[in-house]
């Protein structure tokens, strides 16, 4: 028990407690997820449980069935509503941002609208428009980690689905890292790229053959060449443009949180980012999210639903507790061993002083 309690990793803790769990309130936490008609959720949990040795009853495992679950994605409009126009206000029109931004057209997008508020005066989102000159300014489109864990941050961001703690952190980061008068210059140097309607069809038609694992994976390569053509650009050019206009020391949280983000998707799934940005107040606790996606893989979701923060802090919280109690016996032994030696010490000397 004590190795347990010292080690550092989240998954220590997590795996021992998950040993400890009953049956009923495994099916308890399936029946509130089913409630809240979260589907998806309750079929982490009978994966987990089953995997665990529980013996959940059919009726409950049935329940956790989402009737239809395919044909409402391929029904959906916010998938392209958030491709297309970057609104989210829901996973599917988070999914169709990301994908803008995996072929840079949503970043492009987003650094023109923002930006041009930035320059007018008007209010503008900060994030937004830091997260999109990073995705422009780092990496080729469609490739690497830190524009894919970048732009679930971002878009996130706009849904309000990030905790409020690690939002904040954020926003000030790419605040500061933005330079204004090297944005205006870029801005001004070309306008926005424009949309070729003639290519339009061709891109609606390939965005309704997405599948939800392909969301899911953050694969979006089917709507390469349908994009090139609705939307034809350089994007070596649109990066020089927005050369310098990111200061990239500035900007190190950012690249840890959209680094760890990427990580977390890697190993365990995209379903464990949204659990984890919804409750990481810093890139410190993304960090170890991602310690917790690494060792828990595909059960990381279920996880984050059943414990909370305390899949990746109760660990420490033990760690702490036992240190203590070993500095106060320690405390405690200095103490007597202090006493002790007074009283000998005063014996010695009333004997001393009686000769």
């Amino acid at each position: 028990m004590l190795l347990l309690v010292f080690d550092q990793k989240p998954e220590a803790i997590t795996r021992y407690r998950l040993q400890r769990l009953s049956t009923e309130a495994l099916v308890n936490e399936i029946r509130e997820a089913v409630a809240a008609d979260e589907f998806s959720d309750a079929e982490d949990l009978v994966r987990l449980g089953r995997e665990l040795g529980h013996q959940i009853p059919p009726d409950v495992i049935a329940s956790t069935v989402e009737p239809m679950a395919d044909a409402v994605w391929r029904n959906s409009t916010g998938f392209a509503q958030g491709f297309i126009y970057g609104e989210v206000n829901s996973i599917p029109s988070i999914l169709g941002a990301v994908a803008a931004d995996y072929l840079v057209f949503g970043d492009v997008r987003d650094t023109y609208r923002e930006g041009s508020k930035l320059l007018a005066g008007n209010e503008y989102d900060r994030f937004t428009l830091g997260a999109s000159l990073f995705g422009i300014a780092m990496l080729a489109p469609g490739t690497g980690a830190f524009d894919a864990g970048a732009s679930v941050l971002k878009n996130a961001n706009k849904a309000r689905k990030l905790s409020s703690k690690l939002a904040t952190r954020l926003v000030r980061t790419a605040g500061e890292a933005i330079d204004v008068g090297a944005l205006k210059r870029g801005l001004a140097s070309t306008p926005p790229p424009e949309i070729s309607f003639s290519g339009l069809p061709r891109l609606t038609k390939t965005l309704s053959q997405l599948t939800i694992d392909d969301a899911r994976r953050l694969d979006f390569s089917k709507l390469d060449g349908a994009l090139k053509e609705a939307w034809p650009i350089d994007a070596s050019a649109i990066r020089r443009q927005f050369h310098g206009v990111l200061r990239l020391e500035a900007i190190n949280e950012l690249r840890a949180a959209s680094s760890s983000i990427s990580n977390i998707h890697n190993s365990a799934g995209l379903r464990s980012v949204f659990k984890t940005i919804e409750r990481a107040d810093s890139p410190a606790e993304l960090r170890r999210y991602e310690s917790l996606a690494k060792g828990m893989g595909n059960r990381t979701a279920g996880v984050i639903r059943l414990f909370g923060k305390g899949a990746i802090w109760i660990g420490d919280l033990l760690s702490q507790i036992v240190a203590a109690i070993l500095m106060a016996i320690a405390w405690c032994f200095g103490a007597l061993w202090t006493v002790l030696s007074f009283l000998l010490n005063l014996r010695r000397f009333f004997r001393s002083r009686a000769a």
